[in-house]
Order: structure tokens, then C-alpha cells, then sequence
């Protein structure tokens, strides 16, 4: 006869419930873990109606010495909204200001302060030809490049999407620097519809927003990738990287000058790879991998190759390839295996979009490509990783958004996204989170850390988005979060690629 706790002695009956009890609180304690916006989280915002697609940025905007966060936003794609770019103080997260778009800003904030009020502006692209200035204190948009009521199909004029510019000398003689700035990729066009409009390389003022100089991509294909810029060889020429291609189109890496971009035409640009079935989309990243003292790229195309070219010679130093994924975040740089060389971290998706479920982790030997750890964690992302020594043992250490689904209640069969900062340490060959597990899903937005208030702690300011269930309709965001998170690791030395594309946002990681 099975046993029950009415012929049980009292004793025993007082051991069940105890432990009946004992498992009500940890199961209470795992959904605080799992949904609290406290303990380690120092503030929180949530919009309920709007989404990103854009990476966090920090920069002091109200002048009390701590860094503020802006990034951009939006609503359903290709829909206006009234929170398009926001700003949030550093300190308590009240927002600053906030802006209205015609449709989401994908892109990350550029800062440079060109109103002189020793305050920088705010430069930020997106969809559908967003691109515009904002004074950094007060919210004013200084111009917009394309007027923000005009009835008019910004596509009939040949204007796409704006990606992440980039600072270049001052070319209308105004004082102030310039921005150069890739544009393309028209959302009206179908997955395998190879009738594309040519994307293009754009020189724009800062002062005033009007184009100083353009030039058609080569290859005439369509273009998703922020440039970056350098003197590769450190002998005063402005060398230009830029990508063509896309998700289910080929393209090509290439290198040209910002003399060749300011004459219009880039046709002599020298290919640096070549991706037949699926182009170049994440920005690449530059470091010196061969010891030659000259900038190497290291770029991922959407194929699922991780390549190292010779910044000299624009050979291939070295190629890693994944078959059966793609890749849409940006390689990461650090010194993972304690070489003097930089070393290589890039996240790839499993799968052909959208049919994506997990992620998969390569850490690469910086100089010869060799794959020195491998993991599994997470399911679909394109946010890029990011990199500091969080234990301050000499050795860097990548810190990812790394997202899964959940079954919150054990008969309910839906499941809900959560999002874990998860740090990979290749000396201990260890991974652990960093902070609270984040109701909501991080797709598209690379956490940004470092010091912002000076105290000699890492901060970390990341964000969550809440999709459709299951699905990865990253076209109908809603639900954004911007967490920042007070951490006990201290700053020992300067974090250098604590951002998308770098701390310093420009793609170059520059050595000690």
C-alpha cells in the first residue's frame, strides 16, 4: 500500500515539510534570478512600444563627469516613431532626450562636437536614408540629411540605409571634420532577387549634412557594412575598407583611399576576398597579427569564414572556415593566449537565416589561425562580442549576450527569451555570467563596458528586446531594456575593444 503522510510519524512528516518548503524557496529564488531587475542591475529602463537594432554607446552629454548612454531605437520596421535615437543619463538612467525617425536607427552613435559648446554632437544612421545631427546637451536636431516629413521615397533618389560613420579631415573648409559613410541595401527587394541597387561610399559634412562627394561601389552590388578607416601602413594615406553583399547575395571586401572616395570614383578599389553565395555585412577589425607594425584585416563574411589579410601585401594570411553556419557580428580582438600577437573571437550562427536555432564560439591563434577553444552556448545573435581581463590575470577575456529559450511554467508549452552576459576565460577554460539573467532576448545590440563613472569599476551597459515567441521577427521588436550593471572587477588596464567595433568605434585595435 503506497505510503502517505497521514500513517507517517510526526517527525517524519515534519522532514517533508521542511524539504516541501525548502523547494518552494529555491524555485522562488530561480524565478528572481531568472526575471529580478535588482541586485546588480543599478538601473533599468523599459519602452514598452519600441526595439533596437543599435549598439550602446557612452559619452558624457550633461557634464557631471559620468558617461551617458545613447543608442538608437525604434518600432516596427519602416514605421515612424518618436524614439528613434535616445539618450539616458549615465547615472540614474532618467532619460535625456529623446528623437523622432521615419523609420528604426540600427545604427551606433558617432560623438563630435561641432556646435562648440564643448559638449559632443551625436551622429547616428538607419533605415530608409535616417542620418542626423543632434546636439548632444539639449536633443535639437542640427540637420537631418533627409528631411523628415517628405512625403518623398527617400529609394527614388537613390538613398538607403546609413551604416556607422566615420571622422575624416575637414574637406568644405568649415573646421570641422567630415564624415565618410557607406549607404545601401534596399528592403523593398526580395531574399534572392539579385536586382539590387549599388550601394555606395559617401562623404558628408558635419556641419550641415550635405554630401561633399560619392562613389558607387565597384562590383555594383548592395552594401550592409560600416567602413572603417586607418593608415594601414602608418605613411599618411587614408586607407578605406568597405563590403559588399548580403545575406543571400555575394560580394567582396575591398580596399581603396579616401583621396579615391573624395574624387568619386573607387573602380581601382584592390579586392581583398571574395564571397561567392553570401557577402560581407559585420564590420572588420584591423590589428597588427604578423609583427610588421602595419595594420592586418581580420573580417567575417556571412559564409562562415573568419580570414586575416596582410595589411602589406593584401594576401590571405589565414583562413578558418565553419560549414553549415553564417556569421553577422564582428570578430572580436584580444590577447587570449598570451603571445604578443592579438588574438580572435567570432560568434557563428548554426544554420541559414532564418531558420537559425543555436550559436556556436571559435577563439583563434592570432597568428596562424589555429583554433585554440571551441564552444556551444545560446541560440541566435548578431550582436558582437566584447573584450577586457575581468580577473586582471594578464590575459583578456570576451565577455557575449548569450540568449536562450525558456519554459517559465511546466505546463505551459511557450517559451520565453532571456538574455546572460556570459564571460569566456581561455586560461581557466572556463565560461560563468556576469550579472543578472535578462528577461528578453539580445539580437542585435553589442554591450558596451568599461569605467563610466571613474570609480575604477567595470561597468556594463547592455539591452534586451522581446520577439515573437520563438521566432526571429527582428522586424516587429518591442519591450527595450537598457540594463546598466554595476560590476565588482576592477579596471586595471585600458580596455580596448569594450564596444562595437572597438572602444574607441572606429574597427582598430591599436597595441600598448
Amino acid at each position: 500500500m503506497p505510503v502517505t503522510t497521514s500513517h507517517m510519524p510526526q517527525s517524519k512528516r515534519r522532514i517533508y515539510l521542511i524539504v516541501g518548503i525548502g523547494l518552494v524557496v529555491c524555485v522562488s529564488a530561480l524565478i528572481y534570478l531568472l526575471f529580478s531587475d535588482a541586485r546588480s542591475v543599478d538601473w533599468t529602463v523599459h519602452y514598452k512600444g519600441v526595439g533596437t537594432g543599435s549598439s550602446p554607446r557612452l559619452v558624457d552629454l550633461n557634464r557631471d563627469g559620468i558617461l551617458d548612454v545613447v543608442m538608437g531605437a525604434g518600432g516596427a520596421e519602416n514605421q515612424p516613431t518618436d524614439t528613434a535615437v535616445v539618450a539616458l543619463d549615465g547615472d540614474t538612467g532618467r532619460l535625456l532626450w529623446h528623437v523622432a525617425g521615419r523609420n528604426q536607427v540600427v545604427g551606433s552613435p558617432l560623438f563630435y562636437d561641432v556646435s562648440g559648446d564643448g559638449v559632443p554632437e551625436v551622429f547616428i544612421g538607419g533605415r530608409t536614408a535616417e542620418l542626423m545631427a543632434i546636439n548632444g546637451e539639449t536633443g535639437e536636431v542640427l540637420w537631418r540629411f533627409f528631411p523628415y516629413d517628405n512625403a518623398v521615397n527617400p529609394a527614388d533618389s537613390g538613398i538607403y540605409n546609413f551604416y556607422n560613420p566615420q571622422l575624416i579631415p575637414d574637406q568644405d573648409l568649415d573646421a570641422k571634420k567630415d564624415l565618410l559613410i557607406s549607404n545601401g541595401g534596399d528592403y523593398t527587394v526580395k531574399a534572392h532577387d539579385a536586382r539590387r541597387p549599388a550601394g555606395k561610399l559617401m562623404v558628408i559634412s558635419s556641419g550641415n549634412g550635405k554630401i561633399l562627394a560619392e562613389a558607387e561601389v565597384p562590383d555594383g552590388r548592395e552594401t550592409y557594412l560600416s567602413v572603417v578607416k586607418a593608415s594601414l601602413k602608418n605613411n599618411g594615406t587614408q586607407d578605406i575598407i568597405f563590403g559588399t553583399g548580403g545575406e543571400t547575395m555575394g560580394g567582396n571586401l575591398y580596399r581603396t583611399t579616401l583621396n579615391d572616395v573624395l574624387k568619386g570614383d573607387i573602380s581601382g578599389a584592390v579586392v581583398l576576398a571574395t564571397a561567392e553565395h553570401k557577402g560581407f555585412i559585420a564590420p572588420p577589425a584591423l590589428a597588427d597579427l604578423n609583427g610588421d607594425g602595419i595594420y592586418d584585416i581580420i573580417v567575417n563574411s556571412v559564409d562562415g569564414r573568419t580570414m586575416a589579410i596582410n595589411g602589406d601585401t593584401d594576401s590571405l594570411l589565414w583562413s578558418v572556415a565553419l560549414p553549415g553556419t553564417e556569421i553577422y557580428s564582428s570578430p572580436a580582438i584580444g590577447y587570449f593566449n598570451g603571445d604578443e600577437v592579438p588574438d580572435v573571437f567570432t560568434n557563428y550562427s548554426i544554420g541559414v537565416w532564418p531558420m537559425i536555432k543555436r550559436s556556436t564560439q571559435r577563439m583563434l591563434d592570432g597568428k596562424s589561425g589555429e583554433v585554440l577553444a571551441t564552444d556551444t552556448l545560446g541560440i541566435f545573435s548578431y550582436a558582437s562580442p566584447v573584450v577586457a581581463d575581468f580577473n586582471n590575470d594578464g590575459y583578456d577575456d570576451v565577455l557575449m549576450s548569450v540568449n536562450s529559450l525558456i519554459r517559465l511554467h511546466l505546463y505551459n508549452p511557450n517559451k520565453n527569451h532571456i538574455s546572460q552576459l556570459t564571460v569566456f576565460d581561455f586560461q581557466e577554460d572556463v565560461t560563468y555570467q556576469v550579472g543578472d539573467t535578462l528577461f528578453g532576448s539580445n539580437v542585435a545590440s553589442t554591450p558596451w563596458l568599461g569605467d563610466a563613472d571613474g570609480d575604477g569599476k567595470m561597468e556594463i551597459v547592455t539591452s534586451t528586446i522581446e520577439l515573437n515567441g520563438q521566432h526571429n521577427e527582428i522586424d516587429l521588436p518591442t519591450n527595450l531594456r537598457v540594463f546598466h550593471i554595476e560590476t565588482p572587477y576592477s579596471v586595471r588596464k585600458e580596455i580596448k575593444w569594450g564596444s562595437y567595433m572597438g572602444s574607441n568605434f572606429d574597427g582598430v585595435f591599436k597595441k600598448e
